[in-house]
């Protein structure tokens, strides 16, 4: 059974590649001469992994009446519906009118390769979790992109790096995102943030002695769903567009696809 995918396209406040987008879109920034989140539906609707596409955003129809996403839409399997004040939020709204397994990525996930979805699709299915996230090893980023700025998390082992990809049922895709909103609105309030991680585990994570299992573990308790991962051979799946300077690079990729 195909998944069907949400493709998340919001933007937040103050995002620098928004500022210099068609509509201060992010997911409209030009990418050799195309809006980024169509290479990314060029991606998904390509791969025979993945069924209706929902693409979710802040003020949707901006992304949706631009006139090559439009073109792109007209007799696919795409629709668009309007998102809820945040990517958990907005997860959460879409799969109130989901079932069967679902695929959550964004629009500025442009490198998105066709090998490497249907590889993060196989592998997901045979992860004993409700809940799969992509991700990639420190290492392999490093040495492919080793001048490139990326966010890594330390664990013992080596760090990873989200790959800005998800899959599960939509039941446990939307339990997940209701506890990452709870999660969401603790920030502001210590002692209630590290209640929910618990304080040997965000120490554990500070000092980089954290296993990728006891991360998962530590996730499936806060969120209340049993959490997997799938580390892909891939470095290229971590190269989201997400600062002025991955611009260039994205470009230079996309380029020689």
């Amino acid at each position: 059974m195909p998944y069907t995918c949400i493709l998340l396209a919001g933007d937040r406040p103050g995002d620098p590649l928004a500022e210099i987008a068609p509509g201060k879109r992010k997911a409209l920034l030009p990418l050799r001469g195309r809006p980024m989140v169509l290479h990314v539906l060029e991606t998904l609707t390509g791969s025979s992994v993945v069924g209706e596409i929902v693409v979710v955003a802040n003020a949707v129809a901006a992304i949706e009446t631009n006139a090559d996403v439009a073109a792109f839409a007209r007799g696919r399997p795409l629709r668009f519906l309007e998102g809820a004040g945040g990517p958990a939020a907005s997860v959460l709204k879409a799969c109130e009118a989901l079932s069967g397994p679902v695929l959550v990525t964004t629009a500025d996930n442009p490198l998105l390769g066709a090998a490497t979805l249907v590889d993060f699709c196989a592998r997901a299915e045979q992860e004993p979790a409700e809940v799969v996230v992509g991700l990639a090893r420190e290492r392999d980023i490093k040495k492919a992109f080793p001048k490139a700025r990326r966010t890594f998390l330390k664990l013992r082992g080596g760090g990873v790096s989200g790959c800005n990809l998800f899959a599960g049922p939509a039941e446990a895709l939307a339990k997940a995102a209701q506890g990452w909103v709870d999660v969401e609105s603790k920030r502001k309030w210590p002692l209630a943030f590290i209640a929910h991680f618990g304080l040997s585990t965000l120490l554990r994570a500070l000092t980089g002695m954290l296993s990728l299992a006891n991360a998962l573990e530590a996730v499936s308790r806060t969120l209340g769903i049993r959490a997997g991962a799938v580390l892909l051979d891939d470095p290229v799946a971590a190269m989201d567009v997400d600062r002025l300077e991955h611009v260039a690079m994205a470009e230079s990729l996309l380029a020689g696809k």
